[in-house]
């Protein structure tokens, strides 16, 4: 509820004759952990471990002096590098998207701020996580093709059999409930920010 009493304090405050640039810096210091820096926190922390993750693995394949016998085993490193930058560009283009919600916009024009990004994320979610998955696990298959040839069949067999099971626990339970969580304060945000609306329209 702090989020929204500090909105309809900034409308106030606007109508009052305060300036823009005054009402963002209320807002900066007394928002910090509000549902849109949560939000925004969670796109940024995932691009930067994203991006760290892929210097990592591009570290290894330079510097790591593996000798691995075949061209393709560098192959399916390059591309998860290339997978986990290009999830990262789209985690970050996410967050400016948040970013670009302006508290000091007017009560309506704010509520369809947020409604539009609603609508954003549940379109994104539909084809982002899944081409994420496959395309990330198509480029470990082919790093992994190189890597078991001559190895023995049981540890390939056992390696197979967790690295399964953990993508499925990753994909079906971490992922759904991390986009859940998600829809969960969208809709809190959108719930309470008409509640507020309603609270001024009658006053």
């Amino acid at each position: 509820m702090k989020d929204f009493d500090l909105l309809k304090d900034s409308w106030n405050s606007t109508e009052s004759g305060i300036s823009e640039n005054e009402i963002k810096k209320i807002a900066n210091k007394k928002n910090k952990k509000s549902n849109k820096m949560k939000l925004q926190h969670q796109q940024s922390l995932g691009a930067i471990l994203l991006i760290l993750t892929a210097i990592f693995i591009a570290g290894l394949g330079i510097f790591g002096n593996f000798n691995f016998e075949y061209w393709y085993t560098y192959f399916g490193m390059a591309l998860i590098c290339l997978i986990c930058l290009a999830e990262a560009g789209i985690m970050l283009f996410t967050f400016k998207k948040i970013k670009d919600i302006d508290e000091t916009a007017s009560p309506i024009i704010h509520l369809e701020q947020w409604n539009d990004y609603y609508l954003f994320r549940k379109k994104q979610a539909k084809w982002n996580m899944p081409l994420y998955y496959i395309a990330l696990n198509l480029a470990i298959i082919i790093y992994a093709s190189g890597i078991f040839i001559g190895r023995p069949w049981k540890g390939i067999i056992i390696f197979t059999v967790v690295y399964i099971a953990w993508m499925l626990f990753a994909y079906f339970y971490l992922g759904k409930k991390t986009l859940k969580k998600e829809d969960d304060r969208l809709n809190g945000i959108m719930s309470e920010l008409k509640s507020k609306i309603s609270q001024i329209n009658q006053e």
